[in-house]
């Protein structure tokens, strides 16, 4: 019998590539390499006796049999990982907590006021991982994550925490070549734009009644450091979350030209994390608690 049973690694690469369709997103989340995800479910389907995907180039897609499968085998997988994850609670492993966050929020937010966190909490350690790009599922490693976008994402709970309001910033030597003294000139001046955030120009023309106008190409970043890096180096105007740029305001690196922010209500940076982790781990409760309390009094 003990023929008839796939391994875990197996386990978990099929239904990683099942939900994402995608060897190369189930090795990011996994750890892996693409060729290594693909030898585990050729190996699954070399247990099983038939195919699980149909490869077309690049395209992936589950047969029927592949399909059936996973809807049988992913929850009883989730279920091993939630057992073994209360089980090494009982055994007193908890105050290990295991959080990604995107760059610029851990530095700009959460790193200044860790300190109190861990004082109030003596009993917690933290341990930060690879943040978690725009398309990652949530892996099972993970206790809880920091992610920027609308707030939806598959299989977690996503607590708003800061980033809706945006304002224009850009660098004093900017402003000394482009004078920037109403909403019309801001329109006009150069843009930096974040590749997640490319609408939330259009909103802000649209709250003050501006037409925007043709721009020449413009400087796209992954990052709001790097875009804020960009803004201070006199790249352009950027229209970015203001807590993310109060620090280099109130510092002079940046200016704000003109009082013109916009709420942008779906976009920011939320906390994320499993409802059953919530329930089984204390120290994801008090952290959850914790960062709520920060944002409501920010």
């Amino acid at each position: 019998m003990r023929h008839c049973y796939p391994n875990v690694a197996e386990l978990l690469a099929f239904t990683s590539a099942a939900r994402h369709l995608n060897f190369s997103r189930a090795a990011r989340e996994l750890g892996l390499t693409p060729s290594a995800v693909s030898r585990q479910i050729a190996a699954l389907e070399g247990l099983v006796g038939t195919p699980l995907f149909v490869r077309e180039g690049r395209n992936l897609t589950l047969t029927d049999a592949g399909r059936r499968y996973h809807e049988r085998v992913a929850e009883p997988l989730r279920e091993i990982g939630n057992a073994s994850l209360e089980l090494m609670t009982s055994r007193g492993d908890s105050d290990l907590l295991t959080i990604a966050s995107v760059p610029t929020f851990t530095t700009k937010w959460l790193i200044p006021r860790l300190p109190a966190f861990l004082a109030s909490t003596p009993g917690v350690t933290l341990s930060f991982s690879r943040h978690l790009s725009h398309g990652d599922a949530f892996p099972f490693t993970l206790d809880a994550a920091i992610r920027y976008g609308d707030g939806t994402w598959e299989g977690v709970v996503s607590d708003y925490v800061d980033g809706r309001w945006f304002m224009p910033v850009c660098a004093p030597s900017f402003l000394a070549r482009y004078p920037l003294h109403h909403v019309e000139d801001v329109a006009r001046a150069p843009r930096l734009v974040h590749n997640q955030a490319e609408d939330v120009w259009g909103t802000w023309a649209d709250r003050y009644g501006v037409a925007t106008h043709a721009q020449r190409p413009e400087p796209r970043f992954e990052q709001y450091s790097v875009l804020l890096q960009a803004a201070e180096a006199g790249m352009g105007v950027g229209l970015v979350p203001a807590f993310l740029a109060r620090e280099a305001v109130t510092a002079g690196r940046l200016v704000e030209p003109v009082s013109a922010g916009v709420d942008v209500p779906h976009h920011g940076h939320y906390l994320c994390y499993p409802r059953e982790r919530l329930q089984q781990r204390t120290a994801l409760r008090q952290f959850r608690e914790w960062m709520l309390t920060q944002a409501a009094q920010g």
